[in-house]
């Protein structure tokens, strides 16, 4: 084995190891408000590549019209975006609105702020005007959004998710839904990777920003990017210490991996 491999193989244990070592520190009071599907979500949904239906793969009909795929590979940015929004944001409807240049400024101003930093005073947000939420805004100025808030292929080189080669095991899962759960309780929401490696049956992200819990079940319900109107459900079953997610029509429904993302340089 040449020593380039050698060092490559090191630099891929280290950077595996330093998520699962790094110590995530939950907040310490509660968040200004709680994350609200209909106003801290996008009005536009990311889209898959391939057309999927109940979980599998379909053959494009030839007689079909040709549907458009432009907007792809992108549930990581734009649930990192929505929780940047949630954080760093606010918006007023009474003021008039910005010119699209501006608008796309102010988004980049948004998200260009590390996702893991606490809220800020509503001094210290980034004020949208013209609109009452970003749901609104994003509705009217979908393009300028998605020209503005990320692009989807940086997200496979972060530290972050060298993860996926490493193994999950029960108590992991354990902490993160105690973890999710608790952060909750302060009206915080999480971004969870959802995947099932080395299978590719999933692997997206979602935010969970509401939950219950009936003795050993926990019910969550999450904004998963792929949908544009209304939340979908998470749950973890205590008993096996297992996460599963709903069908959609991308994943047949089941058994899912999880872990969070956007907790630190490193998560």
């Amino acid at each position: 084995m040449s020593s380039r491999i050698k060092i490559a193989l090191g630099l891929l244990i280290v950077l595996t190891g330093l998520p699962l070592a790094q110590a995530y520190e939950p907040p310490t009071a509660p968040a200004p408000r709680p994350f609200v599907y209909d106003r801290d979500t996008f009005a536009f949904a990311n889209e898959t590549v391939w057309n999927y239906v109940n979980g599998s793969v379909q053959h494009e009909s030839s007689s079909e019209k040709e549907r458009k795929r432009e907007y792809t590979r992108r549930c990581f940015v734009v649930t990192r975006a929505a929780l940047q929004f949630w954080k760093f944001a606010r918006f007023d409807a009474k003021a008039s609105p910005l010119s699209p240049e501006q608008l796309a400024r102010r988004i980049r101003q948004v998200t260009e702020r590390d996702a893991w930093l606490p809220p800020p005073s509503d001094k210290e947000r980034i004020v949208f005007p013209g609109y009452h939420n970003l749901r609104e805004i994003s509705a009217a100025h979908a393009e300028i959004f998605q020209a503005n808030i990320g692009l989807g292929w940086p997200i496979y080189f972060r530290a972050g998710m060298m993860p996926i080669v490493a193994p999950v095991y029960r108590e992991i899962e354990e902490q993160l839904n105690a973890e999710i759960y608790r952060d909750l309780q302060k009206d915080f929401p999480t971004i969870v990777w959802l995947y099932n490696f080395p299978s590719l049956n999933m692997n997206h992200a979602v935010i969970v920003f509401a939950g219950s819990r009936d003795h050993d079940h926990f019910a969550y319900e999450v904004y998963d990017p792929n949908y544009a109107q209304g939340p979908k459900r998470l749950s973890y079953d205590a008993a096996s210490r297992t996460f599963s997610y709903q069908p959609t029509f991308y994943f047949k429904g089941g058994p899912v991996q999880a872990r969070a993302v956007y907790r630190g340089v490193f998560q």
